[in-house]
C-alpha cells in the first residue's frame, strides 16, 4: 500500500519528541504529513480492517481448537498475532450477554412468583407447580396492594397467617408490580444488568484457585493465572452461546447440556496444557469450588439487588 509522504519538519506533532526516522520514538506516532488524500484514508481504513479480522480469525482459531495455546503464547510473550485477551474477553462477553438474553428471555408476567411460591412448599412437575400457582394468583386478585394484604393478615388467627417465606414472596410481588406500573426496570432487568458485574467477582476467583491448586508445579505470577481465566471464560461464552442458538433454533434443552460436558474437556486439554499432570480431578474440583463461588456470588448479588430495589 502507498505510504504517506513523510514531514520535513522533525518534531513529533503529538508530543514534540524529535523523530529521527518515520515514526516518534517516544509515542510512536507516525511522522507524515497531515493533510491525507480520500484515496489514502480508505486504503488505510481497508488494511485496518483486515488486519484486525485477521488477527481475530487467528485468535478464535487457537482459542477454539487448542485449548490452552493462546495463554501459553501471551505467557511466552508471543502476543502480537493475537487480539488482547482482556479486550477480546470484554467484547465476547458483552456479545454472549446481549445475545443470550434475546434468546432465552420468556415473556414477563405477575405468574412468576408462583413458581417460587410451588417450590417453596416442594412441589415436582408442571401440574402440581401450576395449581399452586393458580391458587396464588386467586390469592393475590383479592388485594390491591401489599397494605391490604397485611391488613387481612391481622385479622387472621396466629396460626392461619403466612409464613415468613409467603410474606417475602408476597412483598417481591407487589414491588415488581408498582415497578411495572411506574415503567421501571423489574428485578429480572436489574439482574441481567449485573450479571457481567458478577463475572468481574468470579475471574479474579477463577484466577485465585488456579494458584492455589497449582502453586507447587508451576511459579507463575497471579497475573499468569488470569490471563488463563481470562481465555477460558471468552472460550465459554462463546460455544456457550453457539449452543443455546442452536436450542433455540431446533426448540431442545440438550445441545446446550451437552456443551457444558464438551466445556469441562477443553478446561481438562487446557490445564494439562498449560500445568502439566494429570488434569482431571484437577479440573473437576476447581469446577466443585468455582460453582459454589458462583452461587455464593449469585446469592450475594440477589440480595443487594433485592435490598436496593
Amino acid at each position: 500500500m502507498e505510504t504517506q509522504p513523510i514531514r520535513a519538519e522533525k518534531n513529533c506533532l503529538n508530543c514534540g519528541t524529535e523523530v529521527p526516522e518515520r515514526y516518534c520514538t517516544h509515542c510512536g506516532q507516525e511522522n507524515t504529513v497531515p493533510h491525507e488524500s480520500f484515496g489514502h484514508l480508505f486504503k488505510h481504513f481497508f488494511a485496518d480492517v483486515i488486519h484486525y479480522d485477521s488477527k481475530t480469525l487467528i485468535t478464535l482459531k487457537y482459542l477454539l481448537f487448542r485449548p490452552g495455546f493462546l495463554t501459553q503464547e501471551y505467557i511466552a510473550g508471543k502476543r502480537v498475532r493475537y487480539v488482547n485477551p482482556i479486550k477480546f474477553y470484554i467484547f465476547t462477553s458483552f456479545v454472549f450477554f446481549f445475545a443470550y438474553f434475546a434468546f432465552t428471555r420468556q415473556e414477563e408476567s405477575a405468574d412468576k412468583p408462583k413458581v417460587v411460591m410451588a417450590q417453596s412448599y416442594n412441589l415436582d412437575g408442571n401440574d402440581k407447580a401450576d395449581s399452586i400457582a393458580d391458587a396464588w394468583k386467586q390469592k393475590m386478585d383479592r388485594y390491591e396492594n401489599e397494605k391490604e394484604y397485611k391488613e387481612a393478615q391481622k385479622v387472621l388467627p396466629e396460626s392461619e397467617r403466612d409464613g415468613i417465606f409467603t410474606r417475602q414472596a408476597v412483598h417481591q410481588y407487589f414491588k415488581q408490580k408498582e415497578r411495572k406500573e411506574k415503567g421501571e426496570e423489574g428485578i429480572d432487568e436489574q439482574f441481567q444488568h449485573n450479571y457481567p458485574k458478577m463475572m468481574f467477582v468470579l475471574l479474579p476467583l477463577f484466577a485465585l484457585y488456579l494458584k492455589w491448586f497449582y502453586q507447587r508445579r508451576k511459579k507463575w505470577f497471579y497475573a499468569d493465572h488470569a490471563i488463563f481465566s481470562l481465555h477460558f471464560h471468552t472460550f465459554f461464552f462463546i460455544f456457550y452461546l453457539f449452543t443455546t442458538i442452536l436450542d433455540w433454533l431446533f426448540n431442545v434443552d440438550f445441545i446446550s447440556l451437552a456443551g457444558l460436558v464438551v466445556i469441562f474437556i477443553y478446561l481438562m486439554q487446557a490445564l494439562k496444557r498449560i500445568y502439566g499432570g494429570k488434569s482431571f480431578w484437577k479440573a473437576f474440583s476447581l469446577v466443585l469450588v468455582y460453582g459454589f463461588s458462583l452461587l455464593m456470588v449469585y446469592v450475594g448479588f440477589a440480595i443487594v439487588i433485592s435490598l436496593w430495589m
